[in-house]
């Protein structure tokens, strides 16, 4: 039986552990991790996602690119804005996160959908053009790589232990074709089609917000009406969502009023399916 000789060139194995210890002091189980968040909620104005993002730990910075929409945050603590007025501006807050200086547990980018502007008019800028002049594939293609990139250094703050929101409007497209050759719509976040794409495989949870109204007449003919802020989170033919967590875990299709502590614990697997509705035997009977 012939033995393969390895080869003269080869580095040698340790004879002790020490050249590993950098690899070794940073393995940790899985399960020791906490739950630091990158997530998605994209919606229609005026559905919760600035409400939905605040829940998130605090203290919180929320970056206002040309959506003015604090209003329904204005009352909370430790919860601090700033208004992006350029795409240098939003690099430059990337590196104050960096740096020992931030004391924010969460970011939110209020709306990544606006930031496609800013990127757009730092890549005519980079091709040596003002913002009139006309765009062409290759300034959408600069604006896109911009975007690609940025999207997944502020992902990736989630290393320093900050949780990272993006918040987008919604738009519908045509989607694909179905079986029976009529074409199944698809709404997702509004963004550049490659934009998107990396966006929503770097988080870990996607939401849809909406609002559901409900009309009870109450006695004297007058309506009481009832709103709650609600958001998808499981698996839609036609709505893009997504939650990562253990397999074979509970995922409803919507949950109302969301916030932080309930989607920690959607994503841990501690929520349970609601209990089966029993049917009472008259009511079979009367069916049959």
């Amino acid at each position: 039986m012939l033995r393969k000789k390895l080869s003269s060139s080869a580095t040698p194995a340790p004879k002790n552990n020490s050249k590993f210890k950098g690899v070794t002091d940073r393995i940790k189980p899985v399960s020791s991790l906490g739950l630091v968040l990158a997530a998605l909620f994209y919606g229609k104005a005026g559905t919760g996602k600035t409400t939905v993002a605040a829940t998130f730990p605090k203290p919180l910075l929320h970056l206002d690119i040309r959506e003015k929409g604090t209003d329904s945050i204005s009352d909370m603590k430790d919860v601090d804005t700033l208004s992006i007025e350029d795409w240098d501006q939003f690099e430059q807050v990337y590196w104050y996160l960096k740096s020992p200086e931030s004391k924010y547990k969460t970011v939110v980018i209020d709306a990544v959908s606006q930031l496609q502007d800013f990127a757009l008019i730092a890549a005519l800028a980079e091709n040596g053009k003002d913002e009139s002049s006309p765009v062409s594939k290759r300034d959408f293609g600069v604006a896109a790589g911009r975007l690609k990139t940025w999207i997944i250094n502020y992902r990736d703050l989630v290393d320093d232990d900050i949780n990272v929101v993006f918040l987008a409007h919604d738009r519908t497209n045509e989607g694909e074709e179905g079986d029976d050759g009529e074409l199944l719509p698809s709404v997702g976040p509004r963004m550049m089609p490659s934009v998107a794409s990396v966006l929503t495989a770097a988080v870990k949870i996607i939401g849809n917000t909406f609002v559901k109204e409900t009309h009870e007449k109450q006695d004297g003919g007058k309506i009481k009406r009832d709103v709650v802020y609600c958001m998808r989170v499981g698996p839609h033919a036609y709505y893009a969502t997504k939650i990562r967590q253990p397999k074979g875990s509970y995922t409803p299709d919507i949950l109302e009023n969301p916030g932080y502590n309930m989607m920690v614990s959607l994503m841990k697997g501690e929520i349970e399916p609601p209990a089966p509705k029993l049917v009472p035997v008259t009511s079979k009977l009367k069916r049959k």
